[in-house]
């Protein structure tokens, strides 16, 4: 039987690789790889059975003709805009109008989470909708003594210093001010942000953010970006993944830490739930995360727990898991 043919699409590559929808992409090509039944392209200009697109700009509308099945990942709904781009209040209707036309312009959505395919169908998305979330490749990401002692290295950290770590954009919708505000609160802690802005003076409160960058507390370092195969050692360096954003669709970061046995803190969102159960400490604003971080890091006993969860909850998205029903879904919308 001759081999699924796919061309996979990210604009992402031409530099943006600073965020999600990125890593979503070199995961995605990454595990299709790995399958002897699946003959990959990325960006290809030769014929393909399926297009799977992860992008919906210029690059996508040109080669969406390479196959005659085409799939979209939605990684991005109206609401991913707010404080992440500016002027956002201004163009997010255009735009919700416009990536409505991308995603029926496809004959099947992958919808990175249940929240992500009911957001889809009350926007005037028509085409089939399934939900695959973002994979992990869990060999990859894991725990050690060795990661931990080569992150701390690489973050220059004190071996015996308590480091709560977050991995995102710098922009509004993050939580940058929350993250800040918490290491003013607890100086016994260190935070360290990893992470950039590829879309350099188009992110959203461009001025406040470098005024948090320049005037933060002597606790917490801002430490930019680090290629992807970096990161295990980078989780692995610290105690606590906490992670304020206000909006996330399926956060690769989230269940890459977890994968690395960090106990999560996340901000409480009915979608986290969905997602993630009850593995995560969680908080609804910047008065419960610096009481449940101080709370954290005075019970050591209680980070076992955490941890365990943590783990537990990242091994429902191991990319072996996933690729399976990609796969699955490709052969369906080509018909084999």
């Amino acid at each position: 039987m001759k081999p699924l043919r796919v061309n996979v699409l990210s604009e992402s590559v031409y530099g943006k690789e600073g965020q999600g929808v990125h890593t979503a992409f070199v995961d995605t090509v990454a595990m299709l790889k790995s399958r002897p039944d699946v003959e990959v392209q990325v960006n290809g200009r030769e014929p393909a059975d399926v297009v799977h697109a992860h992008t919906f700009g210029p690059l996508y509308w040109l080669r969406r003709h390479t196959a005659p099945r085409r799939i979209m990942s939605a990684h991005v709904i109206p609401e991913s805009m707010e404080g992440s781009l500016v002027g956002w209040r201004w163009w997010q209707g255009a735009f919700t109008r416009y990536i409505t036309l991308a995603y029926n312009s496809v004959h099947a959505v992958v919808a990175v989470s249940p929240a992500v395919a009911r957001r889809l169908r009350e926007i005037g998305v028509k085409r089939r909708v399934e939900v695959v979330p973002n994979p992990v490749d869990l060999a990859a990401f894991h725990s050690g003594p060795a990661l931990r002692a080569c992150g701390r290295q690489m973050l220059h950290l004190d071996p015996s210093v308590k480091v709560a770590l977050c991995v995102g954009q710098i922009q509004p919708r993050k939580g940058v001010a929350d993250f800040a505000a918490a290491a003013e609160a607890c100086p016994e802690v260190k935070f360290v942000w990893i992470g950039g802005r590829p879309f350099g003076r188009l992110t959203d409160s461009y001025s406040d953010m470098n005024r948090i960058m320049e005037t933060g507390p002597g606790n917490l370092v801002f430490a930019g970006t680090f290629d992807l195969t970096s990161m295990p050692a980078l989780y692995c360096a610290a105690d606590l993944f906490f992670f304020p954003s206000f909006q996330e669709n399926c956060a690769l970061a989230i269940v890459e830490a977890a994968a690395c046995g960090l106990p999560l803190l996340l901000r409480e969102l009915p979608e986290y739930r969905e997602l993630y159960g009850d593995s995560f400490l969680s908080a609804k604003d910047i008065a419960g995360f610096i009481q449940a971080i101080r709370a954290f890091f005075s019970l050591p006993e209680t980070h076992a727990e955490w941890r365990s969860r943590a783990l537990r909850m990242a091994g429902q998205y191991d990319s072996r898991v996933i690729c399976g029903r990609l796969v699955k879904l490709y052969q369906e919308v080509a018909g084999m």
